[in-house]
């Protein structure tokens, strides 16, 4: 398991994980069964991806796909928690909604009605959809200009805070304000068809809607601003207005209790410390093994 690539090795661990949890309560979860196929067929994935990384002369199409299949991992895993978190325990909105109370003697959410114009709704509604972009476009600059050591470790980064983010929502399941207190609202969201057609979109994409706690899009997005400033300052300066928009945004457009957007950033910080030191001993680990076993180095992680 020491000579696999880190972020596979990541991935490999919490589908082990989530096939355990699934396994433990299966009484509970009607598709748990449909479960873990999705979750062995990933598995089988990255084993062929594990073998064709292995082999001399990948090529571009190779490399490509080494570098932005955790992608589609981290897309399907998400999904997949739809038919999981919901069986698990009951829903902690009302407890989250008392804290938020207890820090401001008010909901923010509610008290926020009274900034809500159209036009700032859709240019909000355009930020909280860049969360969707903003790792991919960092992961992007770095695969064209060749920077592998920065793009593993970047790649690496960010699938860790992924899956930090996932563990929480299992931990705790909410939905956050938009259903929870949604008969307490007022004043609704209105703007223009970009509205719409964000929140229609994302409605009818995102199969778990147990992502609240703690705020995945504050976690990622500083995570990925924090990759930015240390590899490709330009995208760092690009990216820091929408960032700002996008935290915003998951209160005015009320997917979040502001107590998941301080979890998000605490979370935020430790993936920033942790992550680069379990993936830099993961590949000390790799090499070492590669040494004993005669494996050539660069063949291991993909980076010279």
């Amino acid at each position: 398991m020491k000579r696999i690539v880190p972020t596979q090795g990541l991935t490999f661990f919490f589908l082990i994980g989530l096939v355990i949890l699934t396994l433990i309560f299966h009484g509970q979860i009607p598709l748990w069964r449909s479960l873990l196929l999705r979750y062995a067929i990933l598995l089988g994935l990255l084993f062929v991806l594990k073998l064709s990384w292995d082999r001399k002369g990948m090529g571009k199409a190779g490399s490509f796909v080494h570098y932005f299949s955790p992608i589609l991992f981290v897309i399907v895993i998400y999904e997949s928690l739809g038919d999981l978190i919901q069986y698990l325990q009951p829903d902690v909105d009302p407890r989250l909604i008392q804290i938020d109370f207890s820090i401001f003697g008010v909901q923010p959410t509610l008290w926020m009605q009274q900034w809500i114009v159209p036009w700032l709704t859709d240019v909000l509604s355009l930020a909280y959809l860049s969360y969707y972009f903003l790792p991919v476009a960092l992961i992007v600059v770095l695969y064209l200009k060749g920077r592998t050591a920065e793009l593993d470790r970047s790649v690496f980064v960010i699938a860790f805070g992924y899956y930090v983010s996932f563990i929480g929502y299992i931990l705790f399941p909410a939905v956050g304000p938009r259903y929870a207190i949604a008969h307490l609202f007022s004043v609704p969201l209105e703007g223009s068809l970009i509205t719409e057609f964000v929140r229609d979109t994302l409605n009818a994409l995102e199969h778990n809607k147990r992502d609240c706690m703690p705020s995945g899009h504050t976690q990622i997005v500083l995570i990925v601003l924090y990759l930015a400033h240390r590899y490709e300052k330009f995208l760092f300066y690009l990216f820091s207005p929408i960032v700002c928009a996008l935290i915003f945004s998951t209160i005015y457009l009320r997917y979040h209790y502001v107590i998941d957007l301080l979890a998000g950033m605490v979370l935020a910080i430790l993936c920033m410390i942790f992550g680069p030191l379990l993936h830099r001993w993961w590949n000390a680990e790799s090499d070492a093994q590669g040494v004993e076993s005669g494996i050539p180095l660069s063949n291991q992680s993909g980076v010279s």
